[in-house]
């Protein structure tokens, strides 16, 4: 999955969290609302931090 990731930046944004994820934007902003994705608000923006993604992911497969 890490080689997945290590293309995109160090900051995402719900569409490329979607698309690491293979589901829809509306899944993803769920699950940021729902404070399961940790996520920072950036003006009207959501970003995703990559680091902050990557340990999701880890404690997801745990």
């Amino acid at each position: 999955m890490e080689n997945i990731i290590n293309k995109y930046p160090d900051v995402l944004d719900v569409s490329q969290v979607a698309e690491i994820l293979n589901v829809t934007p509306a899944t993803v902003r769920r699950h940021i609302k729902n404070k399961e994705i940790p996520a920072i608000r950036v003006g009207r923006l959501t970003r995703i931090p990559k680091d902050r993604f990557i340990s999701y992911l880890d404690n997801c497969t745990q």
